[in-house]
Formats: structure tokens, sequence, C-alpha cells
């Protein structure tokens, strides 16, 4: 990262050369090679690895099954793993079309990513006025990213990934175009500056960081269930004056992606900090509901229990 910028901006290093990454590199030049492959092989193949990883017995999938059956009490155990399912379909899918994501040329990702009320977007921007684009963690959450960054500076957060070789790789796709991004620890400081100048941000919170020291939040209702809901967007619409506008990204097949946009959100912030919550969730929730099983119900998003219940997960 720059020290001078305070940007995220991890480099190329020659340790990447290293035999213990070159199982990391092969994997690389697999999604490379997939990428220049007609989308019905990564489909396939995004059927078939999906469907095995789902029937794996990991943390992850036993944190989206105790997710699934609190947000989806009405539906069958069936129902809840075919949901599981398309999940992991969807999160191999991803994976599997990022060798498009990080070198396609511009033309081939405005084919791969298509965008709905894009209009909404123009006449937020032409108003003069900040924009605030409000999202939750889809499985395809890059992919959006990187549709409103062809045509508009965008700024976001980030949280470092373990492997420094993967950290530099997905930094490198999502930072191509118009993109600025900060670590997480940095704070809002500079988030607040580059929203004041024009940048785009693009926000998620919808996850539960009561544990992050100095982090505000209250309970609100996600999916029936009582939640930790951030409260720092109401905030930053009120010291930035930026309009919110929701946004969802989600796979559509046939090797395409869809990023829809809606009218900016009247009347927020009200000045009610729960009640700005519970609209905040209510909204996020609206727009995860039009593909439930592409949410990343793999987080702790119910660990936090009100009256000091215990974490489900346990």
């Amino acid at each position: 990262m720059s020290k001078a910028s305070n940007r995220f901006t991890p480099r190329f290093q020659w340790q990447f050369l290293r035999p213990r990454y070159w199982a990391v590199w092969l994997g690389i030049l697999l999604l490379w090679v997939l990428g220049l492959m007609p989308w019905q092989l990564r489909e396939w193949l995004a059927y078939k690895l999906g469907n095995r990883l789902a029937a794996r017995e990991g943390n992850r999938q036993r944190i989206a099954r105790i997710n699934l059956s609190m947000a989806f009490a009405d539906k069958s155990v069936e129902e809840r793993e075919q949901m599981l399912r398309e999940l992991y379909r969807t999160l191999v899918q991803s994976m599997l079309d990022y060798g498009i994501l990080w070198w396609g040329s511009e033309r081939r990702l405005r084919r791969l990513i298509r965008v709905e009320g894009g209009e909404y977007l123009a006449q937020a921007v032409a108003s003069g006025k900040p924009v605030i684009l409000l999202t939750a963690h889809s499985i395809v959450l890059d992919y959006g990213a990187m549709a409103f960054t062809l045509d508009y500076p965008g700024v976001g957060l980030i949280k470092p990934a373990k492997n420094p070789l993967l950290d530099w790789l997905m930094s490198r796709g999502r930072l191509r175009f118009n993109s600025t991004l900060y670590e997480r620890k940095s704070g809002l400081r500079p988030v607040i500056k580059a929203i004041k100048q024009g940048s785009l941000f693009y926000y998620l919170p919808d996850e539960d960081l009561s544990h992050v020291q100095g982090s505000d939040w209250v309970f609100a209702p996600f999916f029936g269930v009582q939640a930790v809901t951030i409260t720092s967007l109401g905030k930053l619409a009120r010291m930035t004056g930026a309009q919110v506008l929701p946004v969802m990204t989600s796979y559509v097949g046939k090797g395409q992606y869809e990023f829809r946009l809606q009218p900016a959100l009247e009347n927020f912030p009200c000045g009610d900090v729960q009640k700005d919550a519970e609209r905040q969730s209510a909204v996020l929730e609206q727009m995860i509901r039009q593909h439930p099983e592409q949410y990343m119900w793999t987080l702790t998003v119910f660990r936090t229990r009100p009256d000091g219940a215990p974490s489900p997960y346990l």
C-alpha cells in the first residue's frame, strides 16, 4: 500500500516467482485460458464444481446452512439445499469468469455485464451531488464494481487477502479503470474526501462488525431475524450530502451478469438512526430477494444476538 496517498495499491514482488507460488500461477493461467473459451463451457464447469463444493461438510457450508435455515425457515430442507447448490455454482461461475474481468477488453466487459437502470445513475451524477451506491455482499459484487467504474470514478474499501500474490492480482483487476481502494483499517476519512471530490462510493454495510472497535450499529430486521446493522450509511450521506442509490449485481445466465440500479432513496437519512438502519436493511433485503441464492450466506451475518444470546454458529 502506498504510504504517501494511503491508497491500497499492492505491487508485484519478485518473490511471487518462487516455487511456493507456482500453483497459484498455474491457476491464473487456467483462468486466462477459460476466459477465451465459450461461456457454455464455463457454465457447465460451474454447475459440476459448484455441486461438489456444496456437498462438502466444510465450515463455510455449515454457516450457510445455518443462515438459510434462519432466513428461510418457511422453506423445506431440500429447497434450502437447492439454494446452497446454486450459491456455490454462482461462486464458481464468478471465479471462472475472472479471466475476462481481469484481462478482457473494455468492449468485452460491456458485453459481459449488462447495466439496467443506468439512467438513474446518470441523473444522480448530472445533479452535481455526491453519490453512494448501496449494495450487499452478492457473490458477484466485483462485476458490479467493474460495471460502473468503466464510466465513473469509484472508491471502495477492501480487506487484503492472506495470499499476497492473490491480493496483488485481485487488486490489479479491481483497479483497472477508474477505481481507488482503501484498506478498511484506514477508516472512512479518505473515503469521505473521495466522495466529496466526485468518486462514487461502492458501500457494503451488511456485515456483522459489532466486534470491530469504534463501529456504530443497532439491531434491525433482516429476513425476519434481528441482525447487527451498521449505521454509517446515514452518517456518510448526511456528512457528504450524497444521494444513496441501491444497486445489486447478479449472474443471469448464458455467460452474462446484470448490474441493476434503482432511483436514489428519498428522505434518506431521515435523522432517526434506528429508522434509517431499518430502511437500509429492508432495501438490501428487497434487492437480495431477487436472487437470494446469490447472496454470500457464508458470512456470519447473525453472529451477534439480542440480549446476549449465544451465536448460532457455535
